[in-house]
């Protein structure tokens, strides 16, 4: 491991655990997913299968344009999908998005895959299944099964955009949204080699370093969900200031 790494080691996993309190100070305002009107939950699962291989930013910007343009009215879906399929890809297509840097915009990069993600998930839930999101989620015992179902279910949703989808709209507290900043933390701290033996029955790689972080949330008396938050916040701002 890189000397440097080894001497802010200690520092930053303290910060993780500081900001871990921050994120569980802020948890009682979140709304429950019975909540939610069944047009909110399709908005953050379309944010999701935007948010596949892109800044979540961006992928939130996308899904609110396509919103306020009318595409995500789920009747127009069902009734014109080769129409809604074409304006969402021509829309994704426009640097439209919320200037990041000397105020420009920021183009979406896949919008003709993620074009056809959208409608065929809406047509698969709302009309071959005749479900909306609220139905999945009341039959799931917990966020595992519901982000399995959602996976086989959605097109082009993995089981990491599945666990946001189910962290945002606060349906579990025990899933992880591992992207590289998580991973680098997992192998800054040598979780795996901690918890290999008691890890070692999962063979999927997502599920392997889940369990892996989950464990160590356990044995940092967090929450799986507040702790990868915190940790996804601070290895970004670490990642942001090398």
């Amino acid at each position: 491991m890189n000397d440097s790494l080894c001497l802010t080691e200690d520092r930053i996993e303290n910060a993780v655990m500081k900001v871990c309190d921050y994120v569980d100070s802020q948890r009682q305002r979140v709304e429950n997913w019975k909540n939610y009107h069944e047009h909110h939950l399709w908005f953050e699962l379309v944010s999701c299968i935007l948010g596949s291989r892109v800044r979540y930013e961006t992928a939130r910007a996308c899904a609110i344009h396509l919103q306020n343009a009318g595409l995500l009215r789920i009747s127009y879906l069902l009734k014109s999908p080769r129409v809604v399929k074409n304006k969402i890809r021509k829309e994704l297509s426009k640097s439209i998005y919320p200037p990041f840097s000397n105020g420009t915009g920021s183009k979406y990069r896949y919008p003709k895959s993620k074009s056809r993600y959208i409608v065929s998930t809406g047509i698969q839930l709302y009309r071959n299944d005749n479900l909306t999101i609220k139905d999945i989620l009341r039959k799931c015992h917990d966020g595992q099964e519901a982000r399995g179902v959602l996976v086989k279910k959605c097109a082009g949703i993995g089981p990491k955009q599945a666990s946001l989808f189910l962290r945002n709209i606060s349906f579990s507290d025990d899933l992880a949204i591992l992207d590289c900043h998580i991973i680098r933390y997992l192998k800054l701290l040598e979780l795996h080699e901690k918890f290999k033996y008691i890890s070692q029955k999962r063979t999927n790689p997502y599920l392997l370093n889940e369990n892996m972080l989950r464990l160590y949330a356990i044995s940092k008396k967090k929450s799986l969900a507040t702790l990868d938050v915190a940790i996804w916040t601070v290895m970004r701002v670490i990642q942001r200031r090398l």
